[in-house]
């Protein structure tokens, strides 16, 4: 089993990181650690996996939320006005949600991708 300091260490180090990487695509750092806690709360749900697997399934969800988390509140807050009170909240809790989904978004989109290219 390993250390609880040293897996906190590199949990911090791997949010850090996803931060830095992120902010040279341009996209917001607080959608990113909401998808990078996503991704971490996902794992909880799913079967034990290697941990390079582990560490793309994370930073992968880190990467859709920051990508789509904005995009994501702004559509609520245009359909739903009653949200607006909500404010920059609306952007977090919309990637944490993508980073919890993303772990089997991205799969089902990636076999749907695959289906239409091939034309099964």
């Amino acid at each position: 089993m390993a250390e609880p300091v040293s897996s906190s260490a590199s949990i911090a180090i791997a949010a850090g990181t996803i931060t830095l990487s992120g902010s040279a695509f341009g996209v917001q750092y607080d959608a990113l650690l909401a998808g990078f806690i996503g991704g971490l709360v996902s794992l909880l749900y799913l079967p034990p996996m290697p941990a390079l697997k582990i560490a793309g399934t994370v930073a992968a969800s880190a990467l859709v939320a920051g990508f789509f988390a904005p995009v994501i509140a702004a559509a609520a807050l245009h359909y739903f006005p009653w949200l607006n009170g909500v404010g920059d909240f609306m952007r977090l809790a919309g990637g944490a949600g993508l980073g919890i989904a993303a772990q089997v978004l991205i799969p089902a989109v990636m076999r749907r991708l695959r289906s239409l290219v091939g034309g099964r």
